[in-house]
């Protein structure tokens, strides 16, 4: 017992840390306080591996995944001298056989304060609630940030966060979560015009109605979801790359995807990508700042600026990971976590923040262990080719 409270209690002051950390470069309190060099990032990351002493099994999949994400980040940072994402990945990989509840309760609960601190504060006029406007088909809107550097960000803290709460209430409170779903999703429409997130919060209350009354059966349709990452990443990188206003269809998707394509193809033309990261990459965009700027070129789409700040292996490595363990939570029955991975694929080929701990914190636990009973007694770490072959691919 004291093992596992010991555990926990290292767990939770690393991962508190670590989502503070990310957290407050998404808010103008960044302008006004230090942040955690990157380097005490990584040497607080790396306590983590005390943990590994008592533990006894590995999967053969870990064994191989686990050093090429931790030699990728290395190499990343050599590169390009970003520490930001040896930081990620060390989370992913050192949060093996963590307790998924458990993280979750954290990153809610550090997420949850800091996200209502954050807004008090621009309330208070501590710090500014940054005010965009847009022309929209309906007519100009005012988007509002509530203290973080743009309102997406605003927006999807509170998707992922909602997302996360929802997941650790999943049998209990479905009525009253889901009047905060729709709440909160016109809330976003109105005073922040983020559509995605909003219309993603909509989706996770569907998705969490539908199992509560469907009792997580096992439907024929659950084994294409771990192909979504496969489907949206590629997807994503084939509609750039081959982007062109003379097609009627790409023009279509592209102002589907508030231009996502042509920003970024136009990146693909003025920067190379790499196998381990550009470090002569330098996307500006609108973050912090509500003054006009003419040279805008900010690639949102997480899978292809990871491209761009990471490279090419390390992008490759994550897909397969999140693939991999994807396969293994539907080997578990998990459905209802195997469908909010899939829905955070599909975000994702919007907005930027795959792999962002303040954010998405679901990529940090598939390496976690899943310790409620409905699931502890399904297979969790058998071989992954085993599963391949049973999911009909």
């Amino acid at each position: 017992m004291f093992r596992i409270e010991a555990e926990k209690l290292l767990l939770g002051s690393v991962l508190s840390i670590v989502i503070v950390a990310d957290m407050l470069g998404t808010t103008m309190l960044s302008r006004i306080l230090p942040t955690i060099p990157g380097v005490i990032l990584v040497a607080l990351s790396l306590v983590l591996l005390i943990r590994f002493k008592s533990i006894r099994h590995y999967s053969f999949y870990y064994l191989v995944l686990a050093p090429l994400l931790v030699v990728s980040g290395v190499i990343v940072l050599t590169q390009t001298k970003n520490y930001n994402f040896l930081v990620y990945i060390l989370l992913i990989v050192l949060l093996y056989q963590a307790d998924l509840e458990f993280v979750l309760k954290v990153y809610s609960w550090i997420a949850g304060l800091f996200l209502l601190g954050i807004i008090f504060l621009s309330l208070v006029k501590v710090i500014p609630n940054l005010q965009f406007t847009q022309m929209r088909p309906s007519g100009m809107v005012t988007r509002n940030s509530f203290g973080f550097i743009y309102p997406t960000d605003f927006a999807s803290h509170c998707f992922y966060l909602f997302t996360a709460v929802s997941y650790l209430n999943r049998k209990k409170f479905l009525f009253s979560r889901s009047i905060i779903g729709i709440v909160l999703s016109a809330f976003l429409i109105r005073y922040t015009d983020a559509r995605l997130n909003a219309l993603s919060i909509i989706i996770v209350t569907l998705i969490f109605g539908y199992f509560h009354f469907a009792k997580e059966k096992q439907k024929n349709f659950y084994y294409l979801f771990p192909l979504f990452i496969w489907v949206t990443s590629g997807g994503m990188y084939f509609l750039t790359k081959n982007f062109m206003w003379s097609s009627p269809f790409y023009t279509k998707v592209n102002e589907f995807l508030s231009n996502r394509l042509i920003l970024g193809n136009n990146a693909m033309r003025d920067f190379a990508i790499r196998y381990f990261g550009n470090p002569d990459v330098k996307f500006i965009g609108y973050g912090g700042n509500t003054e006009t700027i003419f040279s805008y070129n900010y690639v949102d789409s997480s899978y292809i600026q990871m491209l761009f700040y990471y490279g090419i292996i390390p992008v490759l490595l994550l897909v397969v990971t999140y693939f991999v363990q994807s396969i293994q939570i539907y080997r578990q029955k998990n459905f209802l976590l195997l469908s909010l991975l899939a829905l955070i694929t599909v975000n994702c080929m919007v907005e930027a923040f795959w792999i962002r701990p303040s954010y998405n914190i679901f990529m940090f636990i598939l390496f976690a262990t899943l310790t409620t009973p409905e699931f502890r007694n399904n297979k969790s770490l058998g071989s992954t080719y085993e599963s391949f072959k049973k999911l009909r691919l």
